[in-house]
């Protein structure tokens, strides 16, 4: 049985701040990116966006295995 509960409030605020700013990046980004019409600039955010994504999906996978929700 693994160890649920190990962060503290402060942590888990610092978490989700984390998580939104990652968030409100990923939304900028699919929006701007359209517009961009520059194809080196274009891959370049194309692979940043892709890295936000998998930031996201590490912390939602940290979440998962670190915090009950009870």
């Amino acid at each position: 049985m693994s160890k649920k509960n190990n962060l503290t409030p402060h942590e888990i605020l610092e978490l989700r701040e984390l998580m939104d700013n990652n968030i409100i990046g990923v939304k900028k980004m699919q929006a701007s990116i359209p517009m961009i019409k520059d194809d080196e600039l274009k891959s370049f955010m194309e692979k940043c966006l892709d890295c936000k994504k998998e930031n996201i999906n590490s912390m939602q996978t940290f979440i998962e295995n670190n915090i009950s929700m009870q």
